[in-house]
């Protein structure tokens, strides 16, 4: 009679952990194509609210001093600061709609990286803009260097969420969802 082992289960890791951590050079990597896409949505937001400017010109809802032109309505003008909250809400929303979709922007596809949360599931709202709010514009990032086992960056950590590196094909799959 053949006596028969139990074999023990190792618990599975949770969905984030399967995945090793992204370090600094990816994410400036991704940070970089990001800022790109964002320029690029600057330039398109830009137009819109020049746009909106010279309609407002036009119709006389809005006029400027002698000598000026339609950008002083955008820079010195008490609706300088919708414009700039309108810049801001682009970037903002950028950022926030990828994050949320799929954890993955643009630039984060092109290296492979993805943001979620320790259970694998795609960051809420909330914790995208705390992300936003502590990044310091890339600078956050700096904080995976002081620990290369783990590496997190600092708005990582408020928001409580993770960056990790996908496979090529766990990232091909991603984008065909």
């Amino acid at each position: 009679m053949a006596k028969h082992k139990k074999v023990q289960q190792t618990p599975s890791k949770p969905a984030a952990m399967q995945y090793p951590s992204a370090g600094l050079l990816r994410r400036l990597g991704a940070l970089i194509y990001d800022y790109l896409v964002v320029t690029s949505l600057l330039v398109i937001a830009g137009f819109i609210g020049m746009g909106v400017a010279k309609l407002l010109l036009v119709t006389g809802m809005a006029s400027v001093p002698a000598g000026e032109d339609t950008v002083w309505l955008l820079t010195r003008h008490p609706l300088s600061l919708i414009y700039t909250l309108w810049l801001a809400f682009v970037i903002c929303g950028f950022y926030t709609w990828f994050w949320t979709r799929a954890g993955q922007t643009i630039g984060m596809r092109a290296w492979r990286l993805r943001i979620q949360n320790e259970d694998g599931s795609n960051i809420r709202i909330t914790q995208a803009l705390i992300r936003l709010a502590t990044a310091a514009f890339g600078l956050g990032n700096l904080m995976c260097l002081f620990n290369r086992k783990e590496p997190r960056a600092f708005q990582d950590i408020w928001a409580e969420c993770r960056v990790v590196v996908l496979s090529k094909q766990e990232n091909l799959e991603l984008l065909n969802k």
